[in-house]
């Protein structure tokens, strides 16, 4: 542990005795923390219970821990579970703080075997649920479930029957040279279905114990309670396979204490019926989602089917003449101390020059649009090239990186120490628990679906938003926002049509001043401008006066455009 470092989680509880009434997420946090031996302090903040969800027993009885009024101001900005690491840097999101309790059990001692927690090359729940399947699952279905239990239905929970499914198929199992435990591989007693690389299902993503089967083990403990018929075990026997596994463990039997089971009657003969899902395990990159007759090809008679629908829009397609705040003096990178320069970000050398241009186009616009004493987010903050150099020319505003990858927020908390910034706060988590209100919202490359939900939190916060957006081939649906996004587009582009262009936009090449421009790529760049134009209109819905532009140099990156949203009031 750094020095400067003094890791607390803050949780929800709903009473304060021993045997309290917490949120899930509190019961999930705690049994985690016991499964791993985590010495972290342990923050109970009384809360008041929402009506409409459900609260959980849990014996508190064998934690040291102490009950406080309120979180840290330097970790107000999210939603609880809340991990605090100093005075500026804090974790949000259930599946990121589990992640990171369990990393520092293992940096702060020598238990290296709650390591394998953490999956293959420690991946496990990494991606945001935003963009993967399993996180959201873990994260969000099963949790929604949990806090809305509806226990008078006799339909059981969808989360139930999609977990009952995806334990009926084969485990994914990765190249076994580079697993870690393949070594172990030989000495189990596993059956082998369909190929080589499948096995039935021991637990539920790896032949060992991961965070999700803990995750998932708590909400199945009081989802089994809850349901005591006799029909259970016939409706999803896999299921309860996996539990009594789970039960077995003898790290589990120590911690299954702090879990007292739910109130339940006497339900032996109710009839349960179990809800029909699609056959597919929750893996994101399940073999089933790539078949050839599932996949979108981008081919050149679907991609101008769709640009003829944008033309019979007759809405204006098009880029102002120059991005917005161009006429903002450039910024004098000498006078800018090295940790807040891209090179200091593990930029390499070859790119710097590229990165220092990108970065100056959106600082011109944070600068032209920011007042002394407003709060700045700067999502997908990645090792805070953006937002750190803001921070740094505007020391009078409050900056907030926002980040959802371990490594980048290392690198960034290094930066912030050694340029002892005053204003700058970290938040390691997803977008979903971000609470705080702001004045601007700033991202530069947030990949695919991240740029919208950017906007969309602008939006929300009526705040002023300065985007570049990245990776459009993968914008998708997702369980917070659809494609089209305006109106204007939903009323003339389907979904599938508008994946054609997303898929199109991210057809361009990095174009040198003596090459021409292809065909491809400039049907790449109207693409972008199209899909871009659907942003801009969906702001203005609501009252947004957006600038889409393109940055200068053109050059300095093949995703050029610029996207600044002002709303009412903010106008300059």
């Amino acid at each position: 542990m750094h020095k400067d470092e003094m890791y607390e989680v803050y949780l929800s509880i709903y009473s304060a005795v021993d045997l309290c009434l917490a949120p899930i997420e509190t019961l999930v946090t705690l049994f985690t923390m016991k499964y791993c031996e985590s010495l972290i302090d342990i923050k109970l903040i009384p809360s008041k219970q929402d009506p409409t969800e459900r609260a959980y027993k849990i014996d508190l009885s064998g934690f040291v821990y102490e009950i406080v009024s309120e979180v840290p101001h330097y970790a107000s900005s999210c939603e609880l579970p809340c991990l605090t690491i100093n005075k500026f840097s804090c974790v949000s999101s259930l599946c990121i703080v589990l992640r990171q309790i369990i990393q520092e059990v293992v940096s702060s001692s020598s238990m290296y075997q709650y390591l394998q927690l953490l999956g293959f090359r420690f991946g496990s729940l990494k991606v945001s649920s935003e963009t993967c399947a399993w996180t959201k699952f873990c994260e969000v279905d099963l949790i929604s479930t949990l806090k809305h239990l509806d226990t008078n239905s006799l339909t059981l929970p969808t989360s139930l029957a999609r977990f009952e499914c995806h334990m009926s198929k084969p485990i994914r199992l990765h190249n076994k040279h580079s697993y870690p435990l393949c070594k172990e591989l030989a000495a189990l007693d596993i059956a082998k279905q369909g190929g080589t690389d499948s096995w039935e299902h021991e637990y539920v993503e790896a032949v060992h114990i991961t965070l999700p089967d803990i995750i998932i083990f708590v909400c199945m403990h009081m989802l089994l309670s809850t349901y005591s018929s006799q029909t259970i075990p016939k409706l999803v026997p896999l299921t309860v396979k996996w539990y009594d596994r789970m039960l077995a463990d003898q790290r589990t039997k120590k911690c299954i204490s702090c879990l007292p089971l739910q109130e339940s009657h006497n339900l032996s003969e109710l009839q349960y019926t179990l809800p029909a899902v699609v056959s597919e395990p929750l893996y994101n990159s399940s073999p089933k989602r790539y078949k050839r007759g599932k996949r979108i090809y981008t081919k050149q008679e679907d991609i101008e089917h769709a640009l003829q629908l944008v033309e019979g829009m007759r809405v204006s397609i098009g880029l102002n003449v120059e991005p917005f705040g161009a006429e903002v003096n450039a910024l004098n990178w000498t006078d800018v101390p090295y940790e807040a320069r891209p090179e200091s970000g593990h930029v390499p050398v070859a790119r710097c020059e590229r990165k220092r241009e990108q970065l100056q186009n959106l600082c011109k616009a944070v600068l032209k649009l920011a007042k002394d004493g407003d709060t700045i987010v700067d999502f997908c903050s990645g090792s805070g090239h953006l937002g750190i150099l803001v921070a740094y020319l505007l020391p009078r505003c409050k900056v907030i990186l926002m980040e959802n990858k371990d490594k980048p927020v290392i690198i960034a908390r290094r930066r912030v120490e050694k340029l002892k910034l005053t204003n700058v706060r970290l938040c390691h988590g997803n977008f979903n628990r971000f609470k705080l209100n702001f004045d601007l919202g700033m991202s530069l490359h947030a990949c695919g679906v991240a740029t919208d939900l950017v906007i969309q939190s602008c939006i929300e916060k009526n705040a002023i938003f300065v985007c570049c957006p990245c990776c459009y081939g993968s914008v998708q649906d997702c369980h917070r926002l659809t494609y089209p996004r305006s109106d204007v587009f939903k009323e003339h582009v389907g979904n599938r049509e508008y994946s054609y262009l997303s898929h199109a936009a991210d057809q361009t090449h990095h174009q040198c001043s003596h090459h021409e421009e292809n065909v491809k790529t400039a049907q790449g760049y109207r693409c972008m401008t199209i899909v871009d134009t659907d942003r801009k209109l969906y702001a203005e819905q609501f009252g947004y006066e957006v600038h889409l532009g393109k940055l200068i140099p053109p050059t300095c990156t093949p995703k050029n455009n610029l996207l600044v949203g002002i709303p009412k009031g903010k106008a300059t």
